[in-house]
């Protein structure tokens, strides 16, 4: 009688799991696809920057490629700091504080500009750096030129992440995604004008890639910013008024911004690392290594898209005091995710030549090149869902946790199998990539593990059973 009851117990459970994830799937999705096109339109702008750097000479691409390795390091800190406005968002409009999502929203903004504005500065030292860490003459200058560049656009950049941020938080992230995608066409003519010197401007290659993308990146925050005040209930969000206690919202999303920062940071770091041993290979390995790169970048939207997608979601459901729909808005995600990325993983599969002939018609580049795509199919998948991962952990707030598995999995594991693979070895960058691989696994299986105690422990302090 005991396991009879036991067995219909367990098949309730199951019933409402599936019912319940039918029910997450459509809003899970109708919140991902917006942010996933919004993320992969600010990635097709640098795609677009690579390609075009292409046409203007496989050196152009090497420098493009190197400054953009510690471009994003320091964009990733930026956007790690401010985006638990999102999540902060989220939670507030759960649990009915609508004022508190305006609130954060400024004190955001506020470290946007004063984060985005430093790290510029510090990127008009690139040269510097990338001379201290051993690079050659000729990459050092053509990098930190890029590099100083994309400084010019940085404030602007994190002003527009944290107003999409607020708008994605209130599961409105269409207006970011339709002016991302319009500024793909402001970028693809600012680099017309720019890399190959047209209209009486000078031909700057690689460097006017980067001026075009800054131009484009203060322009989109501009427009946003005038949707959000003239589109959202300002009084009831607490867009406008008197910010009160800036210091305790302040403090709040410098708790959680903190790790995220750091995690961020760390991650980008240790791409960066792989970045520097490509330069090491040389020019051809370098632009090689950018090319596969970018292409796995733009596959990793997708999970960004769900990652993000699952954040939102899971801090609402929190906020409501529905554990159980958190859980499974988590597990969700994560299903979706790898089914989406499986699909992106056979076309790379299918096409590498061709994936790899977008960027380049250098024969000897695509040799190098082609190789690493097909490993990339396989990688794309674990570096997706590992970011989906990283989305749900966060709606639970659980950001230093998240960091501790960043560290581990992209510093004590991949950095070694990359010196190990592509070095000692003499893999190359396809070795490089191979360790990207390894090191997601690491990272996806200490999240789902930490993600079920999470489970236990959400439902017991809800005095609800963790069946």
């Amino acid at each position: 009688m005991r396991n009879s009851r036991t067995k219909f117990t367990s098949y309730k459970i199951r019933t409402a799991v599936l019912v319940v994830s039918k029910h997450e799937i459509w809003p899970i999705i109708r919140l991902a696809a917006p942010v996933l096109l919004a993320r992969a339109g600010a990635i097709l702008i640098i795609t677009v920057d690579v390609a075009m750097c292409g046409y203007a000479g496989t050196k152009e691409i090497a420098f493009y490629g190197l400054a953009n390795g510690l471009h994003v390091s320091l964009i990733l800190i930026g956007i790690g700091s401010v985006l638990p406005v999102a999540i902060l968002t989220a939670s507030y409009e759960g649990n009915g504080n609508f004022a508190n999502c305006g609130a954060i929203w400024r004190v955001g903004m506020v470290h946007a500009l004063a984060i985005g504005i430093s790290l510029g500065i510090l990127m008009l030292y690139g040269e510097y750096f990338f001379r201290l860490v051993g690079q050659s003459e000729e990459l050092s200058v053509g990098a930190g030129r890029v590099l100083a560049m994309h400084g010019l656009g940085l404030a602007g950049l994190l002003c527009f992440i944290t107003t999409s941020l607020l708008l994605e938080g209130l599961q409105r992230p269409i207006p970011a995604m339709v002016v991302t995608l319009g500024s793909n066409v402001l970028n693809l003519y600012l680099n017309w004008v720019f890399i190959f010197g047209n209209h009486g401007a000078p031909a700057m290659g690689a460097e006017g890639a980067a001026l075009a993308t800054s131009i484009v990146r203060w322009a989109g925050f501009l427009i946003l910013l005038v949707y959000v005040f003239y589109a959202v209930d300002r009084i009831r969000y607490g867009i406008v008024g008197k910010l009160r206690q800036f210091r305790e919202f302040s403090k709040n999303l410098r708790q959680l911004g903190y790790p995220t920062a750091l995690g961020h940071g760390m991650e980008s770091a240790s791409f960066l690392v792989l970045t520097l041993f490509a330069g090491y290979m040389g020019v051809l390995e370098t632009a090689a290594w950018t090319i596969g790169m970018n292409l796995i970048t733009i596959a990793f939207m997708i999970g960004l898209g769900y990652s993000m997608a699952a954040s939102v979601r899971v801090a609402n459901f929190l906020g409501q005091r529905s554990p159980q729909k958190a859980a499974l808005s988590g597990w969700t995600a994560m299903i979706l995710g790898a089914i989406s990325l499986s699909l992106i993983a056979a076309l790379f599969f299918g096409a590498p030549e061709f994936l790899s002939r977008l960027y380049s018609q250098d024969p000897e580049v695509l040799i190098i090149a082609v190789p690493m795509v097909i490993a990339a199919a396989f990688i794309l998948v674990l570096d997706g869902l590992q970011a989906v991962c990283v989305g749900v952990l966060r709606g639970y707030q659980d950001m230093w946790f998240i960091t501790r598995a960043l560290i581990t999995a992209f510093w004590v594991v991949m950095i070694p199998l990359a010196w190990l693979f592509g070095i000692h070895m003499g893999a190359g960058p396809t070795g490089l990539m191979w360790s990207v691989g390894v090191a997601c696994l690491v990272a996806i299986f200490m999240m789902v593990y930490r993600f079920r105690r999470l489970i236990v422990k959400s439902l017991k302090a809800h005095g609800l059973a963790a069946t």
